[in-house]
């Protein structure tokens, strides 16, 4: 089973669970995330994914694409098109938050799927690492786009062109990790059920805005803004949100 999957009290709970390979990534991890992620939004509020054993997830099945290799030639597109980039897209496009909880390595396509998610909490001993230059590859799963967006250009490229790792401590000074903490999954859970009891609409839109702004002119940004804005103003949850303000009581948020 490439995929366990739970909802506790309100949050998913999605762990890649193939730890005899450090939970690195076959067509079934793919489906299995992508099914959890769209069963979340039906019985959550805001998910977690994490790795089971020692790992977070170490990237592509290097075995599984050597045997793939074997049975119709080292077709990356395809592999990237149907393998990785619809577990990005579907972390991306979450009907709720997703927060990661990187209890080990996370490496290659496993930094990317890590770096999808909104928000990031390390184990102390756990790293990143752009590992592609190790195998004559460039960054993909979203890694390309996530990493000069998060730690700037220069910096990027000197983590992608030396394959290094990143350890908790420099991903937390580089805003890779904004945690570390020493049980990565139950510090992930603890924030998860704060998330859970905010404004769902409003995280997501937020989410929305800010990818959208770090590409986009500013003169397109304040119309989207206030297009945003007025959708969500008529909602409940603003609403109430600024009735609990002038009632001074914590908001009661409907998602």
């Amino acid at each position: 089973m490439g995929v366990t999957y739970r909802i506790d009290d309100g949050i998913t709970v999605i762990t890649l669970d193939r730890p005899e390979v450090f939970n690195s990534i076959d067509q079934e991890t793919t489906d299995g995330v992508v099914d959890a992620l769209g069963r979340a939004g039906v019985g959550a509020k805001a998910a977690v994914i994490t790795g089971a054993g020692k790992a977070f997830c170490a990237g592509a099945d290097l075995g599984d694409l050597s045997a793939e290799y074997a049975r119709s030639g080292p077709d990356l597109e395809r592999i990237i098109q149907t393998r990785f980039n619809p577990l990005v897209s579907a972390i991306l496009e979450s009907p709720v938050p997703v927060i990661a909880a990187v209890n080990g390595v996370a490496a290659g396509a496993g930094m990317g799927i890590a770096l999808a998610c909104d928000l990031r909490v390390m184990a102390p001993r756990a790293f990143m690492m752009s590992a592609f230059i190790n195998v004559a590859l460039i960054p993909d799963s979203g890694s390309a786009w996530f990493l000069p967006q998060m730690v700037g250009l220069s910096r990027a490229m000197e983590i992608a062109m030396t394959g290094r790792k990143v350890s908790a401590d420099e991903a937390l000074q580089l805003g890779l990790a904004h945690r570390v903490a020493d049980d990565a999954l139950e510090e992930a859970i603890a924030w998860a059920h704060q998330l859970g009891e905010g404004p769902t609409g409003a995280y997501l839109a937020t989410r929305s805005l800010l990818r959208a702004a770090a590409t986009t002119g500013i003169s397109e940004i304040l119309v989207e803004e206030a297009r945003i804005q007025g959708d969500l103003g008529s909602r409940h949850d603003h609403l109430e949100g600024m009735q609990a303000f002038l009632e001074k009581r914590k908001p009661h948020f409907g998602g």
